[in-house]
C-alpha cells in the first residue's frame, strides 16, 4: 500500500456509518434507488442493510459514491467469515499490543485481529496501513480496489493462480501480477465483474460503498455455496504448548513442519472419545482438521485434533530378553532426568514388551540387532497404539564410540559436555562429570574415541584396540596359555582406571619393558604387582609386551619430523629411527623445542607433523606411543608453542603456518568393548 496508490478523502461523517446496525431498507435511502444511476446495487444495499450488516447516514442517504476506510472492510470480510466468539478472543490476545500500536479502532479491534490470525492481513500489511494514513481518525487515506480484492481473495481461500483468461478488463495488462490470479479466481466465484466498471478494473482508486456492497453480498452468496473447506493433516505431534496464552500444535508431516492455531471451539479426540489440549504430547501421531490460513509462519486453525496413536516415550534399564521381546525397568522420558552419572537413575514399573515386527533398533548411529542388546544396558524406546516396542535406542553400560568431535564444553562442571558427530551424520551428546578421565587434549575437530557408561564419558580410549592399561592386581606365569582344560594359562589381572577388573592370558614370551627403557624376558610377579602398566595384545587378545610406566609419564603432544635413520629390519622390511621436533606437549619433561626419537616402520617425509600419546621413562625418552596421527606437511619448521593448551589438532596451529590446509579425513564409528 505506497502512498502513489492512494487518494486523500476528507472524512466529515462517522468512518462507521457503513457498518452498524439499521433497519432501513434501501428503498428508503434517498440517493439509491431502482431508477437511478445506482440501481445496479440497490438489491445488494437493500439486502445488507436489513441484515443490519450496513448502514446509511442520518440524513437518509446512502452515499454510495463515497470511500470505503481500512476498518470497514476488514469488518466487512469478518461478517462474512462469521468466525466464533472463541476465536476472535484468541486472536484478540495475541494481537492486542499490535492493534493499539498500529492505531486501530476499538470498534474495528476484533475483525483486524481476525485478519491478522487468519493470515489474510499480515502485521507488515498493517504497519504499512498505519505508515500510509488509512488508520487516522482524519484526514485518512483509503485503501485501493487491488488491495481489497487481493484481502477478499485470500479470506476465501481462493486459488492464488486463478485462470487469468477469464480476465476482460481493458487494463488486464496494468494489473499488479500477484493481483490477477486471485482477481481471476474472484470472477470465477461471481464476486468481482470480468470486465470491471465500465470495462476497467481501476485498480489504484479506493473503492465505493455501493460497490463494497455489491462485493460484500457476493461474498455473503459465495460462502453458502462453498463453505470455507477445512483440510486434513497427519503428522507427528513435535509441540504441543501454550506461547502467551496462545496454544499451538506443531507437527512434523513429510519430513517438514506445520504450526497449527487452537483455539476455544477447536475439538479434541482420542479414539473416537473425546479428549483434550493436554492430551495431546510430543511423539503422537495426530490427524488435524483445520481451515487453511494465509499467513506463512502458519498451515492454520486447528478445528478438530484427532490423537490417532498415543505413541510414548519411556527410558529405563533392560532387565532380561527372549524371542522378540524385552523385560525393562522403565519411566516416562524426560527433560529433567539427570543422565550426568553412571549410576542408575530411578525407574517407576517393570513390565515386558513385545517388540513390533518393524521395530528399529539403533546404538549410537548403528542399526543393530536384538541380540546385541546386553542386560543393563539404557534404553530410550516408544510405544505404538497397541503397546509394542517401534523404537529403541540403546547406550550400552561400557562401549567404546568414534566420532568427530563438534560441540566440547569443560567450563561448566554442571552443564559440561561433549557432542560426537557419529556415521549417521547427527550429533550425540555425553556428559562430562568430575570422574571424567584424560580428555584435557581433546578439542573441536579432533576425530576421537571415548569410553562411555551410558551417556557418561569416562575418559579417552586408544584407538589401538590391541592395548590396555591398568595396575596389575595379580600375575601367575605358570602353565600354557593353551592349556584351557585343566585351567593352568598364565594371566594378568588389572584393574582400569575407571575401577573394572580385567583379565588376560600371558602369552609363552613376553618381554617386559621397565621404566629405564630395559627390555627383559622374563621378571618376578611380585616385581610387576601394584604396578600401571600398559599392556600389548595379539590378534588372540594374548599379552605379548608389558610395559610399566609411571602415571605422571603420560603425555600429549604434536612433532615435527627433521629426518631420519634407516635402522634396518628383515628382509626388505626396514625400520626408521625418526628424529622429532616437540611442537607442543602437556608434559613440562617434553619442552617445546627439544629433540625426541621415535622408532617406526613408517618413513616419514621431513617437516611431517604428528600427534600422538604416550609414556616417556626416567630418560626422557618415548616408551610407550599410540594414537599416532599425521596432521599433514607444511614444507618447512614449525615455530613451537610454549603455551599449555592441550590442542590438538592442527588447525589450531594456523598461526604458525596461515598456509597450510587441513586433509585429514572424517571417519566415525562405533564400537562395543
Amino acid at each position: 500500500m505506497k502512498s502513489k496508490n492512494l487518494k486523500k478523502v476528507t472524512v466529515t461523517l462517522l468512518a462507521s456509518a457503513m457498518l452498524m446496525p439499521s433497519v432501513v431498507s434501501a428503498k428508503e435511502f434517498s440517493d439509491v434507488t431502482r431508477t437511478n444511476r445506482f440501481s445496479w446495487a440497490y438489491n445488494d444495499i437493500d439486502v445488507l442493510s436489513d441484515k443490519g450488516i450496513i448502514k446509511g447516514y442520518p440524513d437518509g442517504t446512502f452515499k454510495p459514491d463515497d470511500s470505503v476506510s481500512f476498518e470497514e472492510v476488514m469488518e466487512l470480510i469478518s461478517q462474512v467469515l462469521k468466525p466464533s466468539e472463541s476465536e476472535i478472543s484468541e486472536a484478540r490476545k495475541k494481537y492486542d499490543n499490535t492493534l493499539t500500536e498500529n492505531n486501530v479502532d476499538d470498534w474495528a479491534k476484533n475483525s483486524v485481529a481476525i485478519a491478522l490470525s487468519r493470515g489474510y492481513l499480515t502485521e507488515s500489511n498493517l504497519k504499512s496501513a498505519y505508515e500510509q494514513g488509512l488508520l487516522k481518525r482524519n484526514d485518512k487515506s483509503y485503501p485501493i480496489r487491488t488491495d481489497i480484492a487481493i484481502f477478499f481473495a485470500k479470506a476465501l481461500n481462493l486459488d492464488p493462480n486463478g485462470d487469468q483468461n477469464l480476465l476482460k478488463h481493458k487494463d488486464v495488462n496494468q494489473m499488479r501480477s500477484n493481483l490477477r490470479g486471485y482477481l481471476a479466481s474472484l470472477v470465477k466465484a461471481d464476486i468481482f465483474a470480468s470486465t470491471g466498471s465500465d470495462g476497467y478494473f481501476q485498480g489504484d482508486r479506493p473503492i465505493r460503498r455501493a460497490e463494497m456492497a455489491k462485493i460484500t453480498r457476493a461474498s455473503f452468496d459465495y460462502v453458502s455455496r462453498n463453505p470455507i473447506q477445512t483440510n486434513k493433516m497427519k503428522g507427528k505431534v513435535l509441540l504441543s504448548s501454550k506461547l502467551n496464552e496462545i496454544n499451538l500444535i506443531v507437527i512434523e508431516s513429510n519430513n517438514k513442519k506445520y504450526t497449527f492455531d487452537i483455539d476455544g471451539a477447536t475439538k479434541f479426540q482420542l479414539k473416537g472419545k473425546e479428549a483434550k489440549f493436554e492430551d495431546v504430547k510430543p511423539e503422537q501421531e495426530v490427524e488435524i482438521e483445520y481451515i487453511k490460513s494465509n499467513d506463512s509462519s502458519k498451515e492454520g486453525l486447528a478445528k478438530v485434533v484427532n490423537i490417532t496413536n498415543t505413541m510414548q516415550n519411556l527410558v529405563g534399564y533392560v532387565n532380561s530378553k527372549e524371542t522378540n521381546k524385552l523385560t525393562i525397568r522403565y519411566r516416562q522420558n524426560s527433560d529433567t532426568i539427570n543422565f550426568r552419572t553412571t549410576t542408575k537413575i530411578s525407574t517407576s514399573d517393570t513390565n515386558t514388551f513385545e517388540l513390533d515386527k518393524n521395530v528399529k533398533i539403533k546404538a549410537y548411529g548403528k542399526d543393530i540387532k536384538l541380540d546385541d542388546i546386553k542386560v543393563d544396558d539404557l534404553v530410550e524406546f516408544k510405544l505404538g497404539t497397541d503397546n509394542k516396542i517401534t523404537e529403541i535406542t540403546v547406550f550400552p553400560k561400557e562401549a567404546n564410540v568414534k566420532g568427530k568431535v563438534v560441540y566440547l564444553d569443560r567450563t561448566n562442571k554442571d552443564k559440561a559436555s561433549l557432542k560426537l558427530r557419529l556415521s549417521d551424520n547427527k550429533d550425540y551428546e555425553f556428559y562430562i562429570t568430575n570422574e571424567t578421565k584424560n580428555i584435557n587434549d581433546v578439542s573441536l575437530n579432533d576425530e576421537v574415541i571415548i569410553k562411555a557408561n551410558y551417556k557418561v564419558v569416562v575418559g579417552k580410549a586408544n584407538i589401538n584396540e590391541n592395548e590396555a592399561i591398568g595396575v596389575v592386581q595379580e600375575i601367575d606365569t605358570t602353565g600354557s596359555p593353551f592349556d584351557s582344560f585343566h585351567d593352568r594359562r598364565p594371566y594378568v589381572e588389572i584393574r582400569t582406571a575407571e575401577g573394572a577388573t580385567k583379565t588376560y592370558i600371558l602369552n609363552n614370551d613376553v618381554d617386559v619393558h621397565e621404566k629405564s627403557g630395559i627390555r627383559r624376558t622374563q621378571t618376578s610377579e611380585s616385581n610387576l604387582r601394584g604396578q600401571s602398566v600398559i599392556l600389548k595384545l595379539d590378534n588372540r587378545g594374548f599379552v605379548t609386551d608389558i610395559y610399566i610406566v609411571d602415571k605422571g609419564s603420560q603425555f600429549s603432544g604434536m612433532f615435527q619430523v627433521i629426518d631420519q635413520t634407516d635402522i634396518g629390519g628383515f628382509g626388505s622390511h626396514s625400520y626408521y629411527r625418526n628424529r622429532l621436533r616437540v611442537i607442543q606437549s602437556n608434559n613440562d619433561s617434553l619442552k617445546p623445542g627439544s629433540t625426541v626419537y621415535f622408532d617406526s616402520n613408517n618413513l616419514f617425509k621431513d617437516y611431517t607433523v604428528l600427534t600422538f600419546d604416550g609414556y616417556i621413562n626416567r630418560d626422557t625418552k618415548l616408551q610407550f606411543v599410540t594414537n599416532v596421527q599425521e596432521k599433514g606437511n607444511p614444507g618447512r619448521l614449525l615455530r613451537t608453542d610454549s603455551r599449555t593448551r592441550d590442542a590438538r589438532n592442527f588447525r589450531d596451529y594456523k598461526e604458525f603456518d596461515d598456509n597450510y590446509t587441513d586433509n585429514r579425513g572424517n571417519s566415525s564409528g562405533y564400537y562395543y568393548y
